[in-house]
């Protein structure tokens, strides 16, 4: 992360992002969705297995990163900013460096340029107007006090200005001082891996549990926390009709289970009979992404079931495509 300020380039991932984010009254069924189309371009390759478990090994070993550089905080307190400075120290090889907040959001480790301490990252928005500092707050502030933050940003020490998606985990720890930090670290244009899938329907699912349908406002938000790359959060009601879909909003009203595609429609019978039995479950179905409507594409989307408040039970989902 940068420490800069008030950059307001649109990102491409977000272009047209705004008509997401209000609801439309339902109308016909886009064709890409009522039956398989014959694609101009072929759909993105799906991943390999090596592929895929490189990339759950990188988000892996980032999370091992920032719960090592906790527990060192939590042990050594203050002392250990120095190592996390230091060039060529475990904490700081190349572009994975650690970062460390306080509280309040000030910044009192970074690596990448020393000029970016004392900087308070409460206010700060990435370069399409997200503002991911509030929701690096957030994510320290909640009970479990780790998750991840997904926003576009600029690589640091690069000619290359281009905005790229960076996901930062993050993890909050107290020292010996009783200080109360913050430690994090990212990966610039990371993979799309389960991992991310889970934590954004796990935080969807929390706020659900507390608001219910009100909730469904921050859900549509496109500079929320749940948009990011091609992923979205979607809610269906336990009879499968899509209350909520802000990447495809004239789809609300719609029951999946009464989908036009045999095959989709008993996966959606037998996907909403797993998450309301189990709590939650994983399916695998064809979808468009939300910039690219009119080709399907395999998409692996992870459901929880949600009792909100008043006892109305709801499905909250998220997934990742096959081709990355």
């Amino acid at each position: 992360m940068a420490a800069q300020r008030g950059l307001q380039a649109v990102p491409v991932a977000l272009a047209g992002a705004s008509a997401w984010s209000q609801p439309a009254a339902a109308g016909p069924v886009p064709a890409a969705l009522a039956q398989v189309p014959v694609p101009a371009t072929p759909a993105p390759a799906p991943p390999s297995a090596a592929t895929v478990r490189e990339a759950d090994s990188q988000v892996q070993a980032l999370v091992s990163s920032v719960q090592a550089a906790a527990s060192e905080v939590r042990t050594n307190g203050e002392a250990a900013f120095a190592a996390f400075r230091r060039p060529g120290a475990p904490w700081f090889q190349g572009e994975a460096y650690i970062v460390v907040l306080g509280s309040d959001g000030r910044s009192l480790v970074y690596p990448p340029d020393l000029r970016g301490e004392g900087l308070n990252y409460r206010d700060f928005q990435d370069l399409g107007g997200k503002p991911f500092g509030r929701q690096i707050m957030a994510v320290a502030e909640s009970a479990s006090g780790r998750g991840w933050v997904h926003y576009q940003w600029r690589r640091p020490n690069s000619r290359d200005r281009r905005p790229v998606w960076k996901a930062t985990y993050v993890e909050r720890v107290t020292a010996p001082s009783g200080r109360t930090y913050l430690v994090l670290s990212g990966l610039y244009e990371p993979p799309m891996v389960k991992a991310f899938v889970v934590d954004a329907v796990e935080s969807a699912a929390l706020l659900l549990q507390r608001e219910g349908r009100a909730a469904f406002a921050a859900l549509r938000d496109p500079l929320g926390p749940f948009f990011y790359q091609d992923t979205y959060a979607f809610v269906l009601d336990r009879n499968g009709t899509l209350l909520l879909n802000p990447a495809f909003p004239a789809l609300e009203g719609r029951n999946l289970t009464n989908w036009p595609d045999p095959a989709e429609r008993a996966n959606a019978a037998e996907s909403l009979k797993a998450v309301l039995k189990d709590g939650s479950t994983w399916t695998t179905y064809s979808w468009p992404r939300p910039l690219a409507p009119k080709l399907l594409e395999s998409k692996t989307t992870y459901l929880r079931r949600v009792v909100a408040p008043g006892g109305e039970v709801l499905i909250v989902g998220s997934g990742l495509y096959a081709g990355g």
